[in-house]
């Protein structure tokens, strides 16, 4: 992992501790997953979903296996691009 993407990773888990105030959680999950670019260049959502995956591990939930079903949406922002994440 570059130094660049370390750095965004512990930025998505600062951001999620902030956020999730919950157990860990421990059961089969389903997604909900909005990522707002800041422009409409071309881009793929995969990219894009795998760090912020990793990063909730160990903080929402024990391991990103437990996920059995994700809907992604690809929406654009320019003032706030982000990535919006629903447990279902």
């Amino acid at each position: 992992m570059t130094s660049k993407c370390k750095s965004l990773k512990e930025a998505y888990q600062w951001q999620i501790k902030q956020q999730w105030r919950q157990l860990i959680l421990e059961d089969e999950l389903e997604l909900d997953v909005t990522i707002y670019f800041k422009d409409k260049r071309r881009r793929d959502w995969d990219n894009f979903h795998k760090l912020s995956m990793d990063a909730m591990e160990g903080i929402v939930f024990k391991d990103d296996s437990q996920i059995k079903d994700a809907h992604v949406h690809m929406r654009y922002d320019k003032e706030n691009p982000r990535i919006d994440i629903k447990i279902i």
